[in-house]
Formats: C-alpha cells, sequence, structure tokens
C-alpha cells in the first residue's frame, strides 16, 4: 500500500509476529526515480514481517486494534507504542501463540465511553459496599 505523509506525522508499523513502532517522518530521506527505497524497519526472525504501515498524527489522539489471524482483537492507546529511530526492529505489542500472526491493524479514535464504564464500575462497587454493610460483612 502507499501513504500520504505530511511533515508533522509519524508512520506506525506493525509486524506479524506482533511488534511495532512509530517513526517521525523527518527520519526518512527523500528519494527520487531509480533509488532502492529507505529502510523502514529492521526485519529479524525475532520481529518478523512488516504487516502494517499506517501513517499518524502526532497529537496521539487514537488508538490501535491489532487483529491476528486466529480472530483475537486488542484495542491499546497509540501513546503506548514506542517511538523509535528508523531501522530499529520495534517493540512487543501483543503477545501471540505459537502460529498466530497479526493480520491487519487499524488506527481509531480514542473512545469517550471508557469514563462512562468506570463511573458504572465506581457505581457498582459502591453498590457492593452498601450490601456489605447490610449484611456486616
Amino acid at each position: 500500500g502507499a501513504e500520504v505523509v505530511k511533515p508533522d506525522q509519524q508512520i506506525l508499523i506493525v509486524t506479524d509476529k506482533g511488534y511495532g513502532k512509530k517513526t517521525d517522518v523527518d527520519e526518512y530521506r527523500l528519494t527520487h526515480r531509480g533509488s532502492k527505497g529507505v529502510k523502514a524497519l529492521n526485519v529479524t526472525d525475532k520481529n518478523g514481517m512488516m504487516v502494517a504501515l499506517k501513517c499518524i498524527d502526532t497529537i496521539n489522539n487514537y488508538d490501535i486494534m491489532i487483529i491476528t489471524d486466529s480472530g483475537i482483537i486488542i484495542k491499546m492507546p497509540l501513546e503506548q507504542v514506542s517511538t523509535l529511530k528508523r531501522a530499529t526492529q520495534g517493540v512487543r505489542l501483543i503477545n501471540l501463540k505459537d502460529n498466530q500472526k497479526v493480520s491487519t491493524i487499524a488506527v481509531v479514535e480514542k473512545d469517550e465511553t471508557v469514563d462512562e464504564n468506570t463511573d458504572i464500575n465506581k457505581n457498582m462497587d459502591s453498590s457492593l459496599e452498601s450490601i456489605e454493610e447490610e449484611r456486616g460483612e
């Protein structure tokens, strides 16, 4: 695939073995016709092949959803992904079983319902405490 980048963006890369990183666009040199390209990831047996490359804004107002070939989906804040240099391996984003591989990723806006769920959990905790007090526990 291809992405169109702006100077203030970062590039997010995720590999099939669950490794990933963010890199500033300034790390990549501009190439012209006939060039051999720019190395974006140090590919090893440990981190695997590149599965996804996305351009993201540096404001980190997003979450990343990592989807495996076995249907497991995890969602994590984008600010938890380390910002590293261009030719590095990345850090582990998801723990995979033996035969699992990351199949794709999606960058989504942060969901504000987390605050509502937190309020619900607080209400449930206070309700449980009042029930325990009534029982004398």
